[in-house]
C-alpha cells in the first residue's frame, strides 16, 4: 500500500493545505501542515537554506522531509538530463536507500523532474524513501522524504499530501 501511495505522490498534481514554503529566486513551492524548520548552511562563500519538517505520529511512526533550493543558471537546465538526474538521485541516496524500487523522469514546459522511491532503515526500522530533483531555468529543488515505522493511515495521507503539494510556479 506504502508503495501505490509513493508512486502516486510523484505523479498526480498538487493542492495546498496549510503553510506554503517557496524561497526567494526559487522557481517551486512546497506546503506543509505546519510551520517548517529553516536552516541556513553555509560551505566556502556559499550558503544555502535546508528547509526541514518533521512530525513524529506515535512511537512508531514519523514523517521526516528536508528541501534544498538553490539558484541555478540555464546551462544547468540544459546539461541535467534523464540520466544525469537519476544518476544524481542515486548518489544523494546512497547512504539512506538499501533498495530502489523505482525511478522516474518526466519533462514539462518549464522544468525538469525525476524521483526515486525506496527503502530505507533508520536503525532497525524500516522506512519508506523518496528523493525528487526539480530543475528549471532557475533554480533547482532536491527533496528527501521518509516515511519512517509502521504503517498508518494518517502518516501514508500527510506523507503524500505534502509531496503532492511540489509545483513549479
Amino acid at each position: 500500500m506504502r508503495l501505490i501511495l509513493a508512486l502516486l505522490a510523484l505523479y498526480l498534481p498538487s493542492f495546498a493545505f496549510a503553510q506554503d514554503y517557496s524561497p526567494e529566486g526559487c522557481d517551486f513551492s512546497i506546503t506543509f501542515p505546519a510551520e517548517p524548520y529553516i536552516e541556513e548552511h553555509c560551505e566556502a562563500d556559499q550558503c544555502y537554506k535546508e528547509v526541514s519538517y518533521t512530525k513524529v505520529l506515535d512511537l512508531n511512526t514519523s514523517i521526516k522531509i528536508k528541501v534544498i533550493c538553490n539558484p541555478v543558471g540555464d546551462d544547468i537546465y540544459t546539461h541535467y538530463s534523464a540520466e544525469i538526474m537519476k544518476e544524481t538521485l542515486k548518489a544523494m541516496t546512497d547512504q539512506s536507500v538499501i533498495q530502489t524500487f523505482d525511478s522516474s523522469f518526466r519533462e514539462e514546459e518549464h522544468y525538469k523532474q525525476a524521483g526515486l522511491v525506496g527503502e530505507g532503515l533508520k536503525g532497525l526500522t524500516s522506512t519508506l524513501y523518496i528523493a525528487q530533483l526539480w530543475i528549471a531555468k532557475n533554480s533547482a529543488l532536491s527533496i528527501e522524504a521518509e516515511l519512517i515505522g509502521d504503517a498508518s493511515d494518517e502518516a501514508d495521507t500527510l506523507f503524500s499530501d505534502i509531496l503532492k503539494s511540489i509545483q513549479y510556479k
